[in-house]
């Protein structure tokens, strides 16, 4: 059978043979060479309708709502949000995700009222993870099923981003799912590797879990358009009377260490500046040290400014230790 190889790409022939008591697959490349006929194995692992079975004997994917744990992500506060997201919009509107992250509002935002969803990221990496999630969610699952969970795998993927090397969408996709579920709380620039410090707690087999989670997310990304721009372009872009754009920026003292990007406070003023000139509905999260450079132009006497206090999840203290940090909730409508 001709299949598409999970290894390197190319086309080539599954074959698949026993040993002991479980089947093996490899897939053949033929290809001429100096005008020889040459062959080129790749082993893909168990027959893959084996590895499904024993993955779903060892995970349950029930309760899983996304498939990489993002710095900043919007999971824990996502009724908050979509409370005020749905307000702004009466029916048939436009909703755009400008700094995308995890794209977890994307995912659960109301479809009935949001006929068209847009994700925006200016990471090119994190915009081809979801590409490759949505056009081919099993090539990309497959691929990471079969990746061992370790320190050194870790490690080699860092290496591998550092040197900043032309990698294929698949090999991009991979690596970067791959760096940020074995990160601590999904720090992939700054922080180390994930490991099991309570007994309860088991990274490896998150990890599987949010791996094979894709073919399940998939579904939800069938109808987000995903954009790669800078978020003053799909601002413009967007923008309109029927449009809802959610922001959730970088912080100016801490994107480079969460995300490996600048966001500078001139950015954080041209996107406050942006907001006060726009058709559309917004719903802007900072946090109450951000808001200081902005709070001149979109004052509390203009805007609608909540301020909710939310504990610090990102925090590597345990259960009441953990520091509590202000949430700023900015909206141009009541």
């Amino acid at each position: 059978m001709k299949i598409v190889c999970p290894v390197c790409g190319a086309e080539g022939y599954l074959i698949s043979e026993k040993r002991g008591n479980y089947r093996y697959n490899y897939v053949i490349h033929i290809y001429r060479e100096n005008g020889k006929i040459r062959k080129k194995k790749h082993y893909v692992g168990k027959d893959l309708s084996e590895i499904r079975e024993e993955i779903l004997k060892l995970i349950d994917n029930k309760n899983l709502r996304k498939i990489i744990s993002y710095a900043g992500g919007d999971y824990y506060i996502a009724d908050e949000l979509l409370k005020r997201i749905n307000a702004a919009c009466s029916s048939k509107c436009t909703f755009v995700e400008v700094f995308g992250g995890s794209g977890y509002i994307s995912q659960i935002v109301d479809r009935n009222k949001f006929t068209n969803i847009i994700y925006n990221d200016i990471n090119e990496k994190l915009t081809t993870l979801y590409k490759l999630l949505k056009e081919n969610p099993q090539k990309l699952a497959t691929l990471l099923l079969l990746l061992p969970y370790g320190r050194s795998y870790y490690r080699l993927v860092r290496e591998l981003f550092k040197e900043n090397k032309s990698l294929g969408e698949l090999e991009t996709a991979a690596l970067l799912f791959y760096g940020i579920n074995s990160s601590f709380f999904g720090g992939f620039v700054r922080k180390g590797f994930a490991f099991s410090v309570e007994p309860s707690k088991n990274a490896a087999k998150s990890f599987k879990k949010h791996a094979r989670g894709i073919l399940d997310i998939a579904e939800k990304w069938k109808d987000i358009t995903i954009e790669n721009l800078d978020f003053r372009e799909v601002i413009k872009m967007y923008d309109s009377e029927k449009t809802v754009f959610y922001l959730d920026p970088p912080y100016p003292d801490r994107s480079e260490d969460y995300y490996g990007i600048t966001f500078t406070i001139d950015d954080l003023r041209d996107m406050a500046k942006l907001l006060t000139q726009i058709k559309g509905k917004f719903v802007l999260k900072i946090d109450d040290k951000t808001y200081i450079f902005i709070q001149d132009i979109l004052t509390e006497n203009k805007y609608k400014v909540e301020k909710l206090e939310k504990v610090l999840t990102m925090d590597k203290r345990r259960g009441e230790n953990r520091r509590k940090w202000t949430l700023i909730l900015i909206s141009n409508f009541t």
